[in-house]
């Protein structure tokens, strides 16, 4: 009896199951079965990417997640990373407060970050700090869970992909030239 209690806990409900982020290094199709049977009709829009169009090999740099749409709307959860191939992460990012790697990094590197509650996230809790590779162009895109303002908290059917975001690489010379923020 005992073991098959262990066996059942072991595989927790769907709802649990991702409170404390994304189960994949990456998201590139919706929807996400495992997520939700069914999609939030209409689903969330107005979710980007911002951080300049460019990168400075090695150096972090600030990338931003906001609605265009309203600046007031939350998301519960984030999945955001950094690519430069279809097998190959690109950088690092910092975990915070609010972040953490997930799977570990040994599973899927630094270049995807999620979140580690489902508490509703202001627009300004989504910043995130990325460290540029050496060399590459890097692609990023961030995968959202909106807040749907639900009293139980389940909003996994109010998913939304930020469109890609690549960056190029800056060439400066010998610090003649000041990259502009």
């Amino acid at each position: 009896m005992a073991a098959l209690a262990a066996t059942l806990a072991a595989f927790s409900s769907p709802a649990g199951a991702f409170s404390l982020g994304a189960p994949i290094c990456e998201v590139n199709t919706l929807p996400l079965v495992e997520m939700s049977s069914t999609l939030a009709s209409p689903p969330p829009s107005g979710w980007v990417l911002q951080s300049r169009a460019w990168y400075q090999p090695g150096q972090p740099q600030t990338l931003r997640v906001r609605n265009s749409v309203d600046a007031q709307r939350r998301v519960r959860g984030v999945l955001i990373w950094a690519k430069t191939g279809q097998f190959t992460g690109a950088g690092s990012f910092a975990v915070g407060p609010l972040y953490q790697y997930i799977p570990a990094p040994a599973v899927c590197g630094e270049w995807a970050l999620s979140h580690n509650s489902p508490t509703p996230k202001s627009q300004a809790e989504l910043e995130f700090t990325w460290t540029a590779p050496e060399t590459g162009t890097p692609i990023l895109r961030a995968f959202l869970i909106e807040d749907c303002g639900l009293a139980s908290g389940d909003c996994r059917s109010f998913q939304a992909l930020t469109p890609v975001k690549a960056l190029y690489e800056a060439v400066f010379v010998d610090g003649l030239e000041e990259p502009v923020p």
